[in-house]
């Protein structure tokens, strides 16, 4: 049995006020969403709330990838795909910022596969999001990315899922060493 996703001690800092959802979704655990029931919930006609492109050099500015950043470094991971989802819409194909989403998105979707206990997701999941990362990475002139250390980042991630992939069985999410993003 799961532990239960919105007891999880997650602690980072706050980079917006805007107020987290009333749970953090776990697929067959909670209402999707999306649905009628979910905290997300749009009735038909209804548009989804505008999301403001911001070029990577003004992340700071960018409440939408900044609020994305507080929901995964709190545990809202299927909430953090879909704040950074709707940036990844605005940038241009190609990008290092385009890629550099996408990563963000398949590591939000990868803890969310070992919370579930879905190890193949977690692999898959791993070797895409790493390959984003890299992308991103040959792009740009610098280990800076929209405030994040991306090398530090990926070196992070790497130690906290060999750490749970390869420490007491089943695996399990650890907070002691999740991967926090901590712009600066």
């Amino acid at each position: 049995m799961l532990p239960e996703i919105n007891t999880l001690p997650l602690a980072a800092p706050r980079y917006t006020d805007e107020p987290f959802p009333p749970y953090r979704f776990v697929p067959g655990k909670h209402p999707h969403p999306n649905s009628p029931r979910g905290h997300s919930y749009r009735p038909s006609g209804e548009s989804e709330p505008p999301v403001t492109f911001h070029p990577p050099e003004d992340w700071a500015k960018s409440l939408d990838y900044l609020y994305g950043c507080d929901l995964y470094n709190h545990g809202y991971w299927w909430e953090s795909h879909e704040a950074w989802e709707g940036l990844w819409h605005k940038t241009k194909k190609g990008s290092p910022q385009r890629s550099y989403l996408q990563g963000l998105i398949q590591l939000a979707a990868r803890h969310l596969q070992l919370f579930l206990g879905h190890l193949h997701g977690v692999e898959r999941l791993r070797l895409t999001g790493t390959a984003h990362f890299q992308t991103t990475l040959e792009g740009i002139s610098t280990d800076y990315f929209m405030g994040i250390h991306l090398t530090g980042l990926l070196t992070r991630v790497d130690d906290y899922y060999d750490a749970v992939l390869h420490g007491p069985q089943p695996p399990r999410h650890d907070p002691d060493k999740y991967p926090y993003l901590l712009p600066s």
